[in-house]
């Protein structure tokens, strides 16, 4: 796979199948509780989740699968850091993560974020979304109805499904 991005971390991971995971800013309590079975029940395949991990659900996701020590890759809508919270560098020893940054954007703004995810989508075999449920539009609603029917893509909360 061709790879044009500032990276750190374990890039073996890039072969292995990958699961998206996004999830909007505002989402409900019991989407939460539902994303964090779901991240949980993922800890026990061989599927690497990748996300932007930056909303705060996918932050708490994130952590979970660090704690889990799962593979991860962390697609960041700005250049790498030059320092990682200690979970992070230990996760970066042991080749359990793929950090990659999206050059020359030092910090994450809407248009970084919305190359990051479409990335991240690209990249992903199978995409999993927990979205708003308060009826407020989104910008993932659009790529998630972009993957839906495209490659296997779900959604957390809407329909019964999980």
């Amino acid at each position: 796979m061709a790879f044009d991005y500032d990276y750190t971390g374990n890039l073996a991971l890039l072969d292995r199948r990958k699961v998206a995971f996004f999830a909007s800013r505002g989402v409900s309590p019991a989407v939460g509780e539902q994303a964090l079975r779901w991240a949980e029940a993922c800890c026990a395949t061989d599927r690497v989740v990748i996300s932007g991990f930056q909303s705060p659900l996918e932050k708490t996701v994130f952590e979970l699968l660090l704690k889990a020590r799962h593979p991860v890759i962390w697609a960041l809508g700005r250049a790498l850091y030059r320092r990682y919270p200690p979970a992070v560098e230990e996760a970066l020893a042991e080749q359990r993560i793929l950090i990659f940054a999206v050059r020359n954007a030092r910090r994450t703004g809407w248009q970084t974020a919305q190359n990051r995810n479409y990335a991240i989508a690209s990249m992903a075999e199978e995409s999993v979304y927990a979205l708003r449920t308060d009826g407020r539009p989104s910008t993932l609603d659009v790529l998630c109805g972009l993957e839906v029917g495209a490659k296997p893509a779900s959604v957390i909360g809407v329909f019964g499904s999980d």
